[in-house]
Formats: C-alpha cells, sequence, structure tokens
C-alpha cells in the first residue's frame, strides 16, 4: 500500500483532488494521509521512501514558497509520478457585518483579493481555505474559501470556477 499525503482535513480541495487520484489508478492500493498544513505533509513523505504527496501547481505556502519552488528544491528527491487536472470546489467571496480589516484567505488566493478588495485591509493568511473560513467566522470581514464550507447564511460577493493542475511525486531513497 502507498500512503500519499497531503493537505487536510476532508474538506479540502486537496482530499478531494486525491481521492481522484487513486480512483484514476486502481490498480493499486492508496492510503490518503491528511496533513494540517504542506509543510506537514512535505515533512512527512520525505521521512518515507516510496511514498507520495499530492500538491496542486497553484500551491503558495505562507512563506511565500510556491510550488516551482518545491519542484526544484526536490528535484533530486522527488520523482514526477502524475499530472493531472481536477477542479475546485468553487471558490467564493464571502462579507459579514463585521468591519474589521480582515480578510481571511489560503496564500493561493491572494490574487484574487488583491483585485477585489482595497489596500485599506490586512491579507489574513490560514493553511488552508477551511482553515481561513474559521478564521473569518471568529471575526473576519472577508474570505476567499470553498463555497461547500459555507454556512447557508453567508452573504457571496463573488464566486469563481477553477480547474487545477494537480502532481504526484513519490519520494526517492537517498
Amino acid at each position: 500500500m502507498t500512503r500519499v499525503h497531503t493537505l487536510g482535513p476532508q474538506t479540502t480541495d486537496c482530499y478531494r483532488a486525491a481521492q481522484a487520484y487513486v480512483e484514476r489508478h486502481p490498480e493499486h492500493e492508496y492510503q490518503i494521509m491528511l496533513h494540517s498544513s504542506f509543510a506537514a505533509a512535505i515533512a512527512a513523505v520525505t521521512k518515507y521512501p516510496g511514498e507520495q504527496i499530492l500538491l496542486p501547481t497553484a500551491l503558495q505556502l505562507a512563506d511565500g514558497t510556491d510550488w516551482g519552488a518545491l519542484h526544484y528544491r526536490y528535484l533530486e528527491r522527488w520523482q514526477l509520478v502524475d499530472v493531472f487536472s481536477h477542479p475546485l470546489d468553487p471558490l467564493v467571496l464571502v462579507q459579514s457585518q463585521r468591519q474589521t480589516g480582515f480578510i481571511d484567505l489560503h496564500p493561493a488566493t491572494a490574487e484574487l483579493a488583491r483585485r477585489l478588495v482595497d489596500d485599506q485591509h490586512e491579507l489574513r493568511f490560514a493553511a488552508s481555505k477551511w482553515a481561513a473560513y474559521q478564521a473569518y467566522r471568529n471575526d473576519g470581514e472577508f474570505c476567499i474559501t470553498n463555497q461547500a464550507n459555507l454556512d447557508p447564511q453567508e452573504r457571496i460577493l463573488n464566486r469563481w470556477d477553477v480547474n487545477m493542475v494537480w502532481t504526484v511525486y513519490q519520494e526517492q531513497e537517498e
């Protein structure tokens, strides 16, 4: 059985993409391992040769590291074993009644926020779009998240249908 590491929880696009990947390869047995951050998923997969990691090409870590940087950083350790497209759950911009100045979001969606909201608002990054929505529910004014994360009463200002490119790497022996 091969373990595939990615971002969790089960409400994330990464989990749905991992399920799609597993379904595309019925000839193999997989176990999907969910992590609280991409950094945790990377740390886990680099410990075990033969295990895999699923990453979106739009990956952006809070420290600014993107998918391209990781692709080259692990060039000699990770073998690219699959690339496929799979849609994200629709992305939405929501607004609360609070005027706190916080926009909660995953770093990968920052470009969407910059186009829609003025500079008077502070971007507050979370490890996932689900975690961004949890922070927004606490004290945020705006949030970009997956539509599936929303409470029914949310006020949606904008919606995007996004097809994503996903990559699967396998950790090699050093």
